[in-house]
């Protein structure tokens, strides 16, 4: 019989909302959308690069929640000015 195994949840937050992910290894990609889903980012989430304090992470880096998990959101294209 195999042990099921245990579900865990890793803590990070973007632009000030907590959120969780369950696994340790993320993608950018993966906290920019949920970002976008609990609403800590206006519009489409491929418009964004995370800032984190270690470094600034582009859509299909890997980022290790351990090392590195509060991150702000920066528009990775340029603000239209009117």
């Amino acid at each position: 019989m195999k042990k099921k195994e245990e579900s865990r949840s890793f803590s990070l937050q973007a632009n000030g909302i907590e959120m969780t992910m369950p696994y340790l290894g993320v993608v950018a990609r993966d906290i920019l959308k949920l970002a976008e889903e609990r609403g800590a980012i206006p519009g489409n989430p491929e418009a964004y690069l995370l800032q984190g304090n270690k470094r600034q992470y582009g859509w299909n880096d890997w980022i290790d929640l351990e090392e590195d998990n509060r991150f702000i959101t920066i528009p990775n294209q340029p603000t239209l000015v009117a």
